[in-house]
């Protein structure tokens, strides 16, 4: 039995083509903008406004909204609608524990799994240089990380996982996008990066898994320690 991928933050935009499903296209564009903070954590969406901007309906923004609500990224309140979800100091600790449970496991998988393409794909992608304190430059750089453990993931050739992995790798870059956590030297990725890779490539899955884990970890701790400066909860 296969599961289909739902699209990644990473590959939607408010520009791509409208699909032949409203809702999905709704859907579609309320997501990038939670995910990428155009739509602030914790904002009350008005759904006469939406409906106004998008050029719909009720009934499709409403099933839109419905999508989202089940993945959390907005919650209902009676009598007041639907709000954008927040980002909690809980919440973030158990997309960390996720991320490092699974993605590990994905890459050990990928060790044994990756083609030549595969390889010369994840090669390809892992240096990601950036200017932390150019804007543009900046979100060039999170989509290209997300896609670069995407691509770990999506050599294990399981939907699945690749499915559950994508959902954490959009959560987590919330943060970021209100500049809270922004990996400020831009050669530590990258060296972590082609050191998964390296494994990989070697076949060492045990090398893999672990490398892994402490890069997601480290990144972890360190958006932690920004969410608690932040003063979020």
């Amino acid at each position: 039995m296969s599961t289909a991928v739902r699209p990644s933050l990473i590959e939607i935009s408010p520009h791509t083509t409208r699909p032949t499903a409203l809702p999905d296209h709704v859907y579609a564009v309320l997501k990038q903008r939670i995910l990428s903070c155009a739509l602030p954590p914790n904002e009350r969406l008005i759904e006469k406004k939406l409906c106004a901007e998008l050029r719909v309906s009720r009934t499709p923004l409403r099933e839109a909204l419905n999508r989202l609500s089940h993945e959390e990224l907005v919650s209902f309140q009676p009598h007041a609608g639907y709000r954008v979800a927040g980002i909690t100091l809980a919440g973030f600790k158990n997309l960390i524990e996720l991320r490092s449970i699974v993605e590990p496991q994905a890459a050990a998988l990928a060790a044994e799994r990756a083609t030549p393409a595969d390889l010369a794909a994840l090669r390809a992608q892992a240096t990601q240089p950036h200017d932390p304190s150019e804007e543009h430059s900046f979100i060039q750089y999170c989509q290209a990380n997300s896609h670069f453990h995407l691509l770990v993931v999506r050599c294990a050739r399981n939907s699945m996982l690749e499915n559950i992995v994508m959902s954490a790798l959009d959560m987590y870059q919330r943060p970021t996008y209100l500049r809270i956590g922004r990996q400020m030297d831009p050669s530590n990725p990258s060296s972590k990066h082609h050191a998964i890779v390296d494994a990989i490539e070697r076949r060492d899955a045990e090398a893999a898994r672990t490398i892994m884990r402490q890069h997601i970890q480290g990144g972890g701790e360190r958006i932690m320690a920004a969410l608690q400066a932040a003063h979020i909860t």
